[in-house]
């Protein structure tokens, strides 16, 4: 019976030294450089904001500065795009399905006045077997409905006159996507056709990226983040200009990032082994979002 308990003891130990090892780990991955906290949308009466995105899990990432600003009685919509054909048609068909029904429950978790899921294959090229790897600015109007994303884009801005957008950035699109570019370049390039339109009201865009130790440590290596580089002609991701702590909406970000249920392969790659561990303990380690801000006054 001792020996037992010894042999249980160690091994209990072992574990316990394996955890504190991984969570230590974790803590090399986390980003080193400190941004000032954003007080912009702290003072912004118009408390309307839209998040614009190719895909419906593109700002997961940021759900935590999400929750924060639905609490402190922001509007906040999601609009993203739904595209099928190809190769897997049928699959993707079904796939969409499931996503959609998981959106409603991320914008039931998050707080969302709403969202509004879009059908529409803004690509022209659905048999594209690696459609996340980037590809030159200059190919984007072959490759894209521009006209048609911009009336899309154009029209849900007139509807619910936001004073924010939340987008991707406009120059990698995360790791590369090009989807995530050209919707995100396709919202700056509205917002300076119209920025001097009467009552036009969008002030900022905030675009969700990571710093670059972060960037670097989880994502440097991911093939579509290295190709895009290349393409973009960049170090990566734009600089960000403020940050958000997020640790106090730690269960909401990873309920909202849990419930994207067909898309988890995906999110472990970009934010490693969260499912692993409670939500205060990974949140606190990776307890910031990163932004950075365009003064649509300044496009």
């Amino acid at each position: 019976m001792k020996k037992r308990m010894k042999n249980l003891t160690y091994l209990l130990l072992v574990v316990l030294i394996g955890i504190g090892a991984h969570v230590f780990y974790l803590t090399t991955l986390s980003a080193t450089e400190t941004y000032p906290s954003d007080t912009y949308l702290q003072n912004e009466a118009n408390k309307t904001a839209l998040i614009i995105v190719a895909h419906d899990d593109d700002m997961v990432g940021s759900c935590g500065t999400m929750t924060k600003l639905c609490q402190e009685d922001w509007k906040i919509r999601e609009m993203c795009f739904y595209q099928e054909g190809g190769k897997y048609s049928e699959e993707i068909r079904d796939r969409n399905s499931i996503r959609k029904t998981d959106l409603q429950r991320v914008a039931i978790i998050q707080g969302f006045a709403g969202v509004d899921p879009i059908d529409f294959n803004f690509r022209n090229d659905m048999q594209t077997e690696k459609p996340y790897m980037p590809m030159p600015y200059s190919d984007f109007p072959v490759n894209y409905k521009l006209d048609s994303l911009a009336k899309y884009i154009g029209d849900y801005i007139e509807q619910y006159k936001p004073s924010v957008l939340f987008t991707l950035d406009s120059q990698v699109g995360g790791y590369g996507h090009p989807d995530h570019v050209v919707v995100s370049q396709s919202v700056l390039n509205y917002c300076r056709a119209h920025k001097n339109d009467d009552g036009f009201s969008v002030k900022r865009i905030y675009q969700a990226v990571f710093a670059p130790s972060l960037a670097e440590r989880v994502i440097g290596k991911m093939p579509a983040y290295v190709a895009a580089k290349k393409v973009y002609e960049c170090d990566g991701m734009p600089l960000p200009d403020v940050q958000f702590d997020i640790s106090p909406y730690a269960e909401q970000k990873k309920k909202a990032m849990l419930a994207y249920t067909t898309e988890q392969n995906s999110l472990k790659k970009i934010w490693p082994y969260y499912n692993w561990y409670p939500a205060w303990l990974y949140f606190r380690i990776f307890d910031r979002d990163f932004f950075k801000i365009v003064d649509v006054e300044k496009l």
